[in-house]
């Protein structure tokens, strides 16, 4: 008696491709972990040695708890008054008229002046950080920054 072997056999392929739908999910996600997990940090402001550094005219400005501002600008050739002005705030807002002639009257003296850091107080409100930028953008102060609190 000769057993001959039945050769068309059944593959189930479920499995298998079960297998691989999961895979090629954590492959996506790996993927875009990878991408959303970079940053470019180049143009941050102390992050190079200092030796690589130039030196360049900053201002500060302080904001107080009733929209008063103190400036302090470094390295720059401004004189000691005016580098370290103080502007009353006006109901408990900044006073944006004396700040945009103040800072014309900084920009006129050191043509260098670009950077500009704001610290808040821990009470001051978003719109008054946003419309102090803008009046420093007006005066021709591009470079912009927060400080953190």
């Amino acid at each position: 008696m000769s057993h001959k072997r039945h050769l068309d056999g059944e593959l189930n392929l479920i499995p298998f491709i079960d297998l691989l739908s999961v895979c090629i999910c954590f492959l996506l996600l790996t993927a875009v972990w990878l991408q959303v997990g970079s940053m470019d940090v180049k143009q941050a402001v102390g992050g190079q040695p200092a030796s690589e550094t130039a030196k360049k005219a900053v201002v500060w400005v302080f904001m107080g708890e009733k929209g008063d501002l103190s400036f302090d600008v470094k390295d720059s050739r401004v004189s000691g008054a005016l580098a370290k002005a103080k502007i009353p705030g006006i109901d408990g807002k900044p006073n944006l008229e004396m700040l945009s002639q103040h800072v014309h009257t900084l920009k006129s003296m050191d043509q260098s002046l670009a950077t500009v850091l704001i610290q808040p107080h821990k009470e001051s409100f978003y719109e008054d950080i946003v419309s102090l930028m803008d009046s420093f953008k007006k005066e021709g102060l591009s470079d912009l920054g927060v400080a953190p609190l």
